[in-house]
């Protein structure tokens, strides 16, 4: 077997493990040590393929932020009105924040803990909000909306505070349907659009809610 591939197991095999522990042991009780153990490698190689705890979770969730950016991004290529991009990015965060609450609240802890230790907006690639940049998803389908209804928006700054917004109702609303958790920020980013265009987000056709 190349290194290359050795390599690449040895990382899914750390990958798998830390997954299994966040999702059962949750931030505080998972220690890299112990993903080591559980993948059969040394608590250095962990170390050397990854960094970091912060690290690790931000590669968990990595991968699963690009596939539903590039969702978005080819639904916003069929040239679907702005109002059906828009509810499938937030669609796309609500899904992949709801699918496993132990590991949301892993990513959540990794990035209040990386926002203190820099002060501020991240520093460098190491930084899990750099690794894990879940804004990019609603900055997609932003990015389309603005575009189509003229709109004069920070897209960067405006899918950061929504998303952060989502993050929140996720974590503190376990029993509302996804759907509810939706449609409260999607009311919040159709009025942050519907103030900066030049074109009226209630003429465009909307899908059922």
């Amino acid at each position: 077997m190349k290194r290359a591939e050795r390599n690449a197991e040895t990382r899914e095999a750390i990958l798998g493990a830390a997954e299994a522990l966040f999702t059962a042991e949750g931030w505080q009780g998972t220690r890299i040590t112990e993903v080591a153990a559980r993948a059969g490698v040394a608590t250095a190689t962990c170390y050397n393929h990854f960094g970091s705890k912060h690290a690790l979770i931000g590669h968990l969730f990595a991968p699963r932020i690009e596939a539903a950016r590039a969702r978005v991004e080819a639904l916003a290529g069929t040239e679907a009105e702005p109002y059906v991009v828009l509810r499938a990015a937030l669609g796309e965060v609500v899904t992949l924040l709801l699918a496993d609450r132990r590991m949301t609240f892993a990513l959540f802890a990794a990035v209040q803990e990386d926002t203190i230790r820099s002060e501020g907006p991240p520093r460098g690639t190491t930084d899990v909000r750099t690794i894990a940049n879940l804004p990019v998803i609603l900055d997609a389908g932003l990015t389309h909306a603005a575009h189509a209804l003229d709109a004069r928006i920070d897209v960067p700054r405006t899918a950061r505070y929504h998303t952060n917004g989502l993050f929140i109702q996720v974590l503190t609303r376990p029993d509302a349907p996804a759907d509810d958790l939706l449609a409260f920020v999607a009311a919040e980013v159709e009025a942050t659009l519907a103030q900066n265009s030049r074109r009226s987000l209630e003429s465009m056709p909307r899908s059922a809610s």
